[in-house]
């Protein structure tokens, strides 16, 4: 089970000062150059420690591990990839403006060799730009060949057999991967995976999902209109006739989901607006709606068995609905599965609490509150007004000061 601790500043000191009487303790420490958030966390494949950063921008931390493990820092929405031994004490600086260029290690040589070798695979351009898009498959094996060889020459010098072992085994899988995806170029004609390249470049540029809600409507739809411009340009360059049928085609329904995307985030209840209902079945087909729990504070969580961190916040969201369940507020999980028995089977397996709502795909709720991506969470009032339409996660402690201000 997924565990989330958040870790007491005097328990910490308090941790140190075993440390040195524990080989199994390990102490992470850090500078966080303008930080973006309050807090930093690690998170392990079953669980997930944070600790406060203060105003200078320095976290501590201490933990316990029986084994040598990968683990991801993370701070603000961006992670990176750490390796973490029993006993160790490791320091980092990280500028979030330059998240993966920037972090650096104290005491962890695979965690510094991860950081680079994140570096050299993105100037690769192994999944897009030139060396993807143009490349023959020879041309392209030969290039991730130079890729690992730089690799092996960091890795001989480490000690650390049992993380060399997997580190080559995780290349060779990653390389295999790669190949098997820049084949099907080999499928297309010059000028194809010319256009392809051109549409990845601008698809990228335009950062469409990261504007739409900064952007007002009529620059945001502009913005959509110069996009489709600009394939069209490049696609006029393309000689096969075929293939410009089926990506205008493509486009064209590109450009209408971005409108109509934008469309939903401007129409979304505001804070203070009534809710926009919803009604669901539950797993013995009864069906509920938003409006049923009129009188409480409603928690909903968007989620789905196939997304990893849905499920990572699971243990958090089941921990914060028993230190509520006395309180006036329900907790209302709807997911969008479309594999309906998957949905109740890890129901029961996780023994999952709250109301349960099977969505089945991308529906109504979707569309009234412009969810593009999950977890999201939302908390209403018990008077059926939005209170957030992007709340807090479980894992975070500014949901508990949300719900105690409207409780």
């Amino acid at each position: 089970m997924l565990l989330r601790h958040i870790i007491p500043f005097a328990l910490i000191l308090s941790i140190f000062s075993c440390a040195e009487k524990d080989p199994n303790v390990v102490a992470l420490s850090g500078q966080i150059i303008n930080p973006i958030s309050e807090e930093v966390s690690f998170v392990f494949k079953d669980t997930s420690y944070s600790a406060p950063v203060d105003e200078s921008g320095s976290f501590t931390l201490s933990l316990k591990l029986d084994s040598a493990t990968f683990v991801s820092f993370k701070h603000g929405i961006e992670t990176t990839q750490m390796y973490v031994n029993p006993g160790d004490q490791i320091s980092l600086s990280i500028d979030p403006s330059q998240y993966d260029e920037s972090i650096s290690y104290e005491g962890s040589a695979a965690s510094n060799y991860l950081a680079q070798k994140y570096l050299k695979e993105e100037a690769g351009d192994f999944y897009y730009g030139p060396n993807y898009y143009m490349s023959t498959e020879e041309e392209y094996k030969s290039l991730l060949d130079e890729f690992k060889s730089s690799l092996l020459v960091e890795l001989d010098a480490m000690k650390d057999s049992t993380f060399v072992k997997a580190e080559i085994l995780a290349i060779d899988e990653s390389i295999a991967s790669m190949v098997k995806y820049q084949k099907r170029m080999s499928e297309f004609e010059m000028d194809e995976r010319e256009y392809e390249m051109h549409k990845q470049t601008l698809t990228m540029d335009f950062n469409f999902y990261g504007l739409i809600d900064s952007l007002d409507s009529e620059v945001f739809y502009n913005r959509v209109d110069a996009y489709a411009d600009s394939l069209e340009l490049f696609l006029s360059k393309v000689s096969d006739q075929e293939f410009i049928k089926g990506e205008r085609a493509w486009n064209e329904a590109v450009v209408e989901t971005l409108r109509i995307r934008k469309k939903n985030r401007d129409n979304m209840p505001k804070e203070g607006d009534l809710a926009i209902d919803f009604t669901y079945p539950d797993t013995t087909g009864q069906d509920y709606s938003l409006s049923s729990f009129e009188g409480n504070l409603v928690y909903v969580d968007v989620w789905a068995t196939w997304c990893g961190p849905c499920k990572a916040e699971i243990p958090s969201l089941q921990k914060l609905e028993e230190d509520y369940h006395d309180k006036s507020i329900t907790f209302l999980s709807v997911s969008v599965d479309t594999d309906k028995e998957a949905w109740m089977k890890m129901v029961q397996d996780k023994e999952l609490g709250g109301t349960q709502l099977w969505a089945d795909g991308w529906s109504e709720i979707t569309k009234d509150y412009a969810i593009f991506g999950i977890p999201r969470f939302m908390l209403f009032s018990a008077d059926g007004k939005v209170i957030s339409t992007d709340a807090p996660r479980p894992s975070s402690d500014k949901i508990r000061d949300l719900i105690e201000a409207n409780l």
